[in-house]
């Protein structure tokens, strides 16, 4: 079951560590300025819905996970319904409170109890409130696009040059929660495509969708491997403060605390 519970938070984990930005004395660009705009806004996230997709092919086959949420954030509550097409148990719903987290599968709730500062925690905390994806925008910051629609900006980039090189690899390393051998074997991949989108609500300057597409190749083999990712947000900051149902905290057992 441990290996379970990991497997389903960590296909939310695209995270990343923080970022540095260069000054400049010249008037921001229109792209720059939304930038600007989005990670304010971010930081205003306290509650929402979120599902998220997520696919990954090798080998000519396609495997598909799919995590639809409510959240809110202070106290952080998250109720979600995973549906793994690759997973040993293909669908269970599971709550997060606080530290505990509450499991149904196999027609059955358990509870396990997290340890403090839990990266796990950490990880799908960033995701729902869409603050990994904005952390990935400030490294692409100067090289964004901007599209603008009636209700909608989209920042997109595409590209497979270093500065895309760069990104996907710090994606993929907090993914894996930056471990040794997830570094040995990026030195050995070569990323050949990285297509990144952020579009959030003209109003409220609040993510609607993110979406990042990732290639990469190994440099001895030349298997390719894709990863896609799509996040979309709706009732940002207007779901209300939730609780774990009384007879699922009563009833369900306990099981061995997840190291993680």
């Amino acid at each position: 079951m441990k290996k379970v519970i990991i497997a389903a938070i960590a296909i939310m984990g695209i995270g990343l560590a923080g970022c540095s930005s260069s000054k400049s004395t010249s008037k921001p660009s229109e792209a720059v300025k939304v930038v600007n705009q989005a990670q304010k806004a971010a930081h205003s996230i306290k509650s929402g819905n979120v599902l998220l997709v997520t696919k990954n092919t090798q080998n000519k086959k396609t495997s598909t996970g799919k995590i639809a949420a409510k959240f809110y954030l202070k106290p952080m509550i998250v109720q979600a319904k995973l549906n793994n097409t690759a997973g040993l148990v293909k669908n269970y719903d599971y709550f997060i409170e606080g530290r505990t987290v509450y499991i149904h599968a196999d027609n059955n709730w358990s509870k396990q109890r997290l340890p403090k500062k839990s990266p796990l925690i950490k990880s799908v905390k960033r995701q729902v409130s869409a603050s990994a994806a904005v952390r990935a925008m400030a490294y692409l910051k100067n090289h964004l696009k901007l599209q603008k629609n009636q209700a909608t900006d989209t920042l997109s980039y595409n590209g497979h040059g270093k500065l895309g090189s760069m990104v996907a690899k710090k994606i993929i390393l907090a993914e894996a929660n930056h471990s040794e051998s997830t570094k040995n074997v990026l030195k050995k991949v070569k990323i050949t495509k990285f297509t990144y989108k952020y579009t959030l609500d003209k109003k409220t300057d609040l993510p609607t969708n993110t979406y990042i597409y990732m290639q990469y190749q190994d440099r001895s083999s030349k298997k390719s491997i894709t990863e896609e990712v799509t996040e979309t947000y709706t009732n940002v900051n207007k779901v209300k403060k939730f609780k774990v149902p009384a007879d699922i905290k009563q009833n369900a057992p306990s099981t061995n605390q997840v190291n993680e």
